[in-house]
Order: C-alpha cells, then sequence, then structure tokens
C-alpha cells in the first residue's frame, strides 16, 4: 500500500486538474470522482486532497469560488486556469515520456551473448 501512496503523491497534480478541466467541482465531489472514474484503483485518503488542492490554488493552477447551497450552507467549487491548463499539459507531456520509459525497461530484452 505505501507503494500506491507514493505513486499517487507523484500524480495527484494530473488527476485533479484533470477532473477540473472536464468542469468545475468541490473538495468532496473530486473526491469520489477520482474514486468511481479510476474504477476504484486510485483511492485519495480524505486528508491529503485538500493540501494539494490549496498549493494549486496559491499557484494559480486552479481558483476557488464560494458559493451558497442551501439557506446557509457553503461549498467551494474549484476551478482550472490558463496557467494550469499549461501545467497540466506539460506534466501528462511529462508522463508520457517516463511512461515509455518504464514500458522500455519493464519489456527490455537483452540479446544473448554468443561465445566466439
Amino acid at each position: 500500500m505505501q507503494i500506491q501512496e507514493n505513486l499517487i503523491r507523484g500524480i495527484i497534480d494530473i488527476v485533479i486538474l484533470q477532473m477540473l478541466e472536464n468542469r468545475d467541482m468541490y473538495g468532496y465531489e473530486l473526491f469520489q470522482e477520482i474514486r468511481k472514474r479510476s474504477g476504484g484503483e486510485i483511492v485519495v485518503k480524505d486528508g491529503s486532497l485538500y493540501p494539494v488542492m490549496y498549493r494549486m490554488v496559491s499557484r494559480g493552477y486552479i481558483k476557488e469560488t464560494t458559493v451558497l447551497v442551501g439557506k446557509r450552507r457553503t461549498r467551494k467549487y474549484y476551478h482550472i486556469t490558463d496557467p494550469g491548463r499549461e501545467h497540466l499539459h506539460s506534466m501528462k507531456a511529462e508522463f508520457d515520456r517516463l511512461k515509455r520509459g518504464l514500458d522500455n525497461i519493464i519489456n527490455y530484452k537483452e540479446e544473448p551473448v554468443i561465445a566466439d
């Protein structure tokens, strides 16, 4: 399980920004949608999603809007910004490059050495 947590930490920015590229969402909705869209394979712990989102807000990749839901309750919706889109596309390109490299390593076949 530790391996999965480390891998998720490395890709959580891509996951969040990709989800927000489709539509604005609030935090708990993001949490649920990540689990749903990944078929349950990517599970983000409750407390680990919000610090990442706060960091992305401070870097200008996403912005938050407080919306009144009901008479007194508010909900923060998150929206990807243009710098966030640029960051997402560069991270996806880097991820694809690393994935190709990993695939090459995993599928590498040594040529047999023939002795003279």
